[in-house]
């Protein structure tokens, strides 16, 4: 049609087309050719100076960590360490005869339950309970109360030599604190350690916080990096060792990120502890920033450089971050980060270890490479990037230097707009009308258009405006009634869907209603390790014959759920309840570690609800409960009417040792004593036969706090 339309022009209509024609072609291939030419140039330029940038990062991390490193080493030859370790070793043991009065153990109680979970929940995920991180030895408890809770400067604590307490303990700190708060001062160290190598317990600290006392091999900081610090350094054995660990959210300083370097201390030729300096990342945000001096770096506007780590995620904070946090979270916001991950970084004002790092650049310096690349960063603009591996003694992180590329283009950028505004001049006016009045006409068709695609994209509620009654009105009314019902069927699906999700819910875990909504017909799992309560609520047959029926299933109702309750709380999955027998498991469709100590605790618990609602509704009731651990086969039962089911020895031994001649019992057998022991008071039993078992070995749970019939616990080999 175009070729028609050119035809019926007059000649100097035509010769006017060609030249028109011709100017535009020859702006635009030297546009297209100085764009080419600059862009390169100045790519080139721009990955020259990040590969310096690069380079100089790198040395200063460098230099950074070998500082903390030889100054830690050279602080464990000092007299402070080894003679520290020394006195502080030898006056520990005599704090078991220092008892805590009642008032003195209840504000230990207050501290843990109203100022240190609050603020552990705020910087970490999951809901942290205090009796998970309270004290666990006399000693422990002694120095917690006299340093930390009782301290009277709660915002500076290490700020306390002495606090008159008039122990051994507290004279040699008050002979050694004062210089060892002043080296952390002038280092900027968040704490530092001094640890028995002996007994694993952390025997002094400058910053006084809750894991002063501690023990590191079976204390509630066990699993932190300190502790895998201090592991490292135990087997090594060298007195020129150094170990530097991963930052994590250390949970004794409120769950605030954190890193440890740690060597070895020895007293003359006897290893006797271990020297361990904390630091926060904002000394590497220091280092990596330059003290936040992006410009003179020659970064300009979006210049800056990072680490990631292996999780890649942040192990330095992200200049927009430092620079303009506003900015950033409005980012984070467009991207579509999760409100919770957001709301994290603010808490903790920290994204190190919560923003990931998914980029290119970054894969490669973790994959051991080093170069240059365009890619698109972690805010989703178009970057040029220098990376290279970053090794600090057993650590490997990435370092990335970038800019974005718009910035660095934005002389040719410059260009590229003059040509198009000359280009723009050189268009006929005439041109500009007659495009104009074609867009008039097609208008209509992209707005239908448009409104098809997003459709097609899942979005039934689009509806196109009617501004004409033409056929093109005519059009748009169809198209906006159909629209509306695929709108009002896409409704109807959604909800009879969300509906069969939540009754399948209520009876599968969640993995099994995965597998079975993608169409297995056959789901049956093994499982190694779990553990299994199984508990008989005694006298509510012979007590609910006595009640209205309505009162007896209102009693039962409300116990049953509290017992749902706390099997929530603890993590332990309910399987059923039938009548006055309850069966949960811990461990079955989410693996725990501690499965074991949850399921004890959710023991506890409802032999808490049994005397509560027994009181209230003026019953005798009385929970028999059995725990096991070990393994177990679970599956779904049945096709059009199936159910979900678990079987094997573990929940026969479970049922079958639950009995007890006394009333509100936890009875347990040896697997689980030998995880709990020294978190719990264990009292033998008589062995129990348990068909196809034979004599079964248990034991009475108790509270390590409860009073107890027998002066000492058994231990099992």
């Amino acid at each position: 049609m175009a070729l028609k339309l050119f035809r019926r022009l007059g000649v100097q209509s035509k010769v006017l087309s060609m030249v028109l024609l011709a100017s535009l072609l020859s702006l635009l291939l030297t546009g297209i050719v100085s764009y080419a030419i600059g862009s390169r140039v100045l790519t080139k330029a721009a990955m020259n100076q990040l590969v310096v940038l690069r380079n100089s990062r790198a040395e200063a991390i460098k230099g950074y960590f070998e500082l903390l490193s030889n100054h830690v080493m050279t602080m464990s030859e000092g007299f402070l360490a080894i003679e520290g370790i020394r006195d502080f070793k030898a006056s520990y043991p005599k704090l078991t005869n220092s008892k805590l009065n009642t008032e003195q153990k209840q504000k230990l109680t207050n501290y843990y339950n109203d100022e240190f979970i609050p603020k552990l929940r705020k910087n970490i995920e999951g809901n942290p309970v205090a009796a998970t991180y309270f004290p666990q030895t006399p000693e422990d408890l002694y120095l917690t109360y006299h340093y930390t809770v009782n301290n009277p400067f709660p915002a500076d604590r290490q700020k306390l030599d002495d606090p008159g307490d008039g122990s051994e303990y507290s004279q040699f700190h008050k002979k050694y604190h004062p210089k060892l708060r002043r080296m952390s001062e002038l280092f900027n160290l968040r704490d530092v350690f001094l640890v028995d190598i002996d007994t694993t317990t952390v025997l002094y600290t400058v910053s006084k916080e809750v894991d002063t006392g501690t023990n590191l091999k079976t204390g509630p900081f066990s699993d932190s990096a300190l502790a895998k610090t201090f592991e490292e350094v135990r087997r090594s054995r060298d007195p020129h060792f150094i170990y530097i660990s991963d930052i994590e959210h250390y949970k004794a300083s409120f769950g605030e990120p954190a890193f440890f370097v740690g060597t070895t201390v020895f007293d003359g030729d006897r290893f006797v502890g271990a020297l361990i300096y904390q630091i926060n990342p904002e000394s590497i945000d220091m280092v990596m920033t330059d003290d936040h001096r992006w410009v003179q770096q020659g970064l300009g506007e979006t210049g800056e450089s990072y680490l990631v780590a292996n999780d890649l995620k942040f192990r330095s904070s992200p200049r927009e971050f430092l620079e303009n946090p506003k900015n950033y979270f409005q980012l984070l916001r467009r991207q579509g980060t999760p409100q919770d991950r957001i709301d994290w970084i603010k808490r903790t004002g920290s994204p190190v270890l919560i923003q990931a790092v998914r980029t290119e650049a970054a894969r490669r310096a973790l994959n051991d490479q080093t170069g240059e690349v365009e890619y698109v960063d972690y805010r989703g603009k178009e970057a040029i990037a220098s990376y290279q591996p970053i090794r600090l003694g057993n650590l490997q992180w990435g370092l990335v230097a970038k800019i974005d590329k718009d910035e660095a283009l934005r002389g040719v950028r410059r260009l590229r707009d003059t040509l198009l505004l000359l280009a723009a001049i050189l268009i006929p006016l005439l041109t500009m009308m007659s495009l104009a009045l074609a867009r008039t006409f097609i208008r209509p068709i992209q707005r239908l258009m448009k409104a098809t695609k997003s459709i097609a994209a899942g979005d039934s509620t689009v509806q196109v405006n009617v501004e004409s009654d033409d056929e093109y009105g005519e059009l748009t009314r169809s198209f906006n009634a159909m629209a509306s019902t695929l709108q009002q069927r896409e409704e109807s699906i959604r909800a009879q869907l969300k509906e069969n999700d939540r009754l399948l819910l209520n009876i599968l875990p969640a993995r099994t209603a995965e597998r079975l909504k993608r169409g297995e017909s056959s789901i049956t799992e093994q499982f190694p390790s779990v553990t299994v309560l199984y508990a008989d609520l005694e006298g509510f047959q012979s007590v609910s014959a006595d009640l209205d029926p309505e009162k007896a299933i209102e009693v039962l109702n409300e116990m049953i759920g509290a017992f749902d309750d706390a099997a929530e709380r603890y993590g332990v999955e309910k399987l059923r309840s039938t009548g006055s027998n309850y069966l949960a498991v811990c461990g079955l469709s989410l693996p725990r570690i501690d499965d074991e100590k949850r399921t004890a605790e959710l023991a506890l618990a409802m032999l808490q609800v049994v005397e509560r609602l027994s009181a209230k509704h003026a019953l005798n009731l009385s929970l028999d409960i059995g725990i096991h651990t070990g393994a177990l086969a679970a599956g779904v039962v049945g096709s059009s009417k199936f159910y979900y089911d678990v079987w094997g020895e573990t929940i026969t031994i479970a049922r079958a040792i639950h009995s007890s001649a006394k009333q509100n019992v936890i009875q347990v057998t040896e697997p689980l004593v030998r995880a709990l022991d020294g978190l719990y008071t264990f009292i033998p039993l008589a062995a129990i036969e348990v068909k196809g078992e034979g004599r079964i070995p248990i034991w009475e749970l108790h509270r390590l706090e409860a009073p107890i019939a027998i002066a000492s616990t058994t231990v099992v080999p």
